[in-house]
């Protein structure tokens, strides 16, 4: 185009009329003519190659030889050789091969059977674990709860002064046993978290001979994996009925020795609020019976073949007159339930 004005302009046209003809500007036509040189920049945050030597020779200065990235970061900006980041300066020593890989710890995937898989296919599992009380002058005791699940049955409270060893642990799980019904010692395996006192040879030695069967522990590298146990030890701290202080040890263990009969006979969410005894026992089926269908939500909610729940759409039912053919057709296809409210429907229609 420029080209094609210049030619107009020397046949005689001027350059206002030749511009006009392309609807172009004169102004615009001669900075198009005239091309300014462009002048390169440098963007502020670039590292300088004198900087680059800097940071490369900081590297093999004496004090700095075999020091982390921070100190060569620090020792740029205290003698102001260069002001990078502690990225930066990773990123230049990484080019030329001066620092070390970082390399990720990655675990190990194992073959490893969760406890609700245990229990799933018809086991109960023998919790246990330790938690400390400390008294006005300042003793520790530990209570070491033993439970039985699925029931949540809390067999026995032991405990011990100072610390837990394998000794007091064996210890609590025999005189938990020692109260378990004789038809419910079939198919029990002992589950516990990853603790030094629960890890230890003597303390697997022991329960293996009790129970018959090696112990089950919680994930790998996940401290305070027994959700059920650790439910427990919070009411047992801070149960409505626990002392806001002990003064001495035997108030302590006046406590966790009732604790289990108070336990035993509170109605618990996870049983839809049956005692853990009544579901020991057998009782849940008949004092908690079939769930009733809510005869409203069955008439507008369904499941569909995913677990799913279906609904119909609004703006179906009146004043339909402005609303195009479109949108109507695709408000008769219905729509699926929010998922923050799937949970609460299928309460609703738990046999649908």
């Amino acid at each position: 185009m420029v080209n094609i004005i210049k030619e107009a302009v020397n046949s005689g046209l001027t350059q206002n009329q030749a511009c006009l003809t392309f609807s172009l500007a004169p102004r615009k036509f001669r900075r198009w003519a005239n091309p300014k040189p462009v002048k390169a920049r440098t963007a502020w945050n670039k590292t300088l190659a004198h900087e680059r030597e800097a940071i490369e020779a900081a590297v093999y200065e004496p004090e700095l030889i075999g020091k982390p990235l921070s100190h060569v970061f620090v020792h740029g900006h205290r003698t102001g050789k260069f002001f990078v980041s502690l990225a930066t300066v990773f990123r230049v020593l990484k080019s030329e091969n001066l620092v070390k890989p970082l390399s990720f710890y990655r675990h190990k995937r194992t073959n490893y059977v969760p406890a609700q898989a245990l229990m799933a296919e018809g086991y109960s599992l023998l919790c246990y674990d330790g938690t400390q009380f400390v008294t006005v002058f300042g003793t520790v005791v530990w209570a070491i709860p033993v439970l039985i699940l699925p029931a949540r049955y809390l067999l026995h409270v032991g405990h011990c002064i100072g610390g837990v060893t394998a000794d007091d642990l064996t210890n609590a799980v025999k005189e938990a046993l020692a109260l378990l019904p004789e038809h419910l010692m079939q198919n029990l395996i002992a589950h516990s978290d990853r603790g030094s006192a629960m890890k230890a040879v003597k303390t697997q030695k022991i329960i293996k001979e009790l129970l018959g069967a090696d112990v089950h522990y919680g994930r790998p590298n996940t401290p305070d994996d027994e959700a059920w146990i650790e439910s427990l030890i919070n009411s047992l701290k801070h149960h409505r009925d626990a002392p806001v202080s002990f003064e001495q040890v035997d108030d302590v263990v006046k406590w966790i020795s009732s604790f289990p009969q108070i336990h035993n006979n509170d109605p618990h969410s996870a049983h839809k609020y049956v005692t853990p005894l009544e579901v020991l026992s057998g009782q849940k089926e008949y004092l908690m019976p079939k769930i009733k269908t809510n005869r409203g939500a069955a008439k507008r909610f369904k499941k569909t073949a995913s677990g799913r729940i279906k609904c119909g759409c609004a703006f179906t039912s009146h004043i339909l007159t402005p609303m195009s053919r479109k949108r109507k057709r695709n408000l008769r296809g219905g729509s699926m339930v929010a998922a923050v409210d799937q949970k609460n429907i299928a309460r609703l229609i738990p046999y649908k």
